[in-house]
């Protein structure tokens, strides 16, 4: 592959390779005193034949955060886990749709929901030339756990568009945007706005991309940052199953 093929394939959500993402998210001011957090999520995705027509790609979301208010911690949060069936055959247009499952394993109460969640999700990507975009979005709804925790009801959209150079380089915008529908109008939306830039490239027969953005958070909750810096190592490998 040349690093215009390889950039292009890092961005697709149903590329043939086994992907290990490592993303470091820092939050700054935060709260009053204007302070700094940080969580760092591993997102592999690991893609199964299931027969010449469809694939099966299984995504884990593992984050270990910091929280400095209201009262400072560390340790894990909910974990994730997204399935996806998507067409075998390789097209312009490709797309994916399965289940999404919520568990409460996180190491604090403040740093999880304590509730056990589920919905749909589902994907569409385009790739063509140096292009390669997507937009994935899920519904989480809680079904189980603390009761006197809450109930969710989220909505998770996530638009990506990326441009990939012929050195390997490339920018893209990838805005992670949220809706809680039990919170009131002020506190719904989270919708963040930038830019990240990259670049793949091999190291002997290892495929790996190192990538670095910043977004402003246009709407957001109480309680998270203003603005956010992500730093992302992203680590191709082949997929045996395949």
């Amino acid at each position: 592959m040349t690093e215009q093929q390889l950039a292009v394939s890092l961005h697709n959500p149903f590329q043939d390779f086994v992907k290990l993402p490592i993303q470091s998210t820092t939050g700054f001011q935060l709260g009053r005193g204007h302070k700094v957090g940080d969580a760092v999520n591993v997102e592999p995705l690991l893609p199964f034949s299931l027969n010449a027509d469809w694939d099966l790609f299984a995504r884990p979301s593992l984050t270990v955060a910091y929280a400095p208010t209201p009262h400072e911690q560390s340790g894990l949060t909910d974990l994730q886990t997204s399935f996806f069936i998507s067409p075998a055959k390789e097209t312009t247009w490709i797309w994916g749709a399965g289940p999404i499952f919520q568990f409460p394993t996180a190491s604090s109460s403040e740093l999880g929901t304590g509730r056990w969640s589920a919905g749909p999700t589902a994907a569409l990507a385009y790739s063509e030339g140096p292009w390669s975009n997507y937009i994935l979005a899920y519904q989480l709804l809680s079904f189980g756990g603390n009761r006197k925790r809450g109930s969710i009801n989220q909505t998770y959209i996530e638009p990506q568009i990326s441009y990939n150079f012929e050195s390997g380089w490339y920018v893209d915008c990838d805005p992670q945007m949220t809706y809680d529908w039990t919170a009131d109008t002020a506190n719904a939306w989270l919708i963040p706005m930038g830019a990240d830039i990259g670049k793949a490239f091999n190291i002997g027969s290892q495929s790996s991309s190192l990538q670095i953005g910043a977004y402003d958070l246009l709407k957001r909750p109480d309680g998270t940052p203003q603005w956010i810096i992500r730093v992302s190592v992203t680590l191709l490998f082949p997929a045996s199953s395949k």
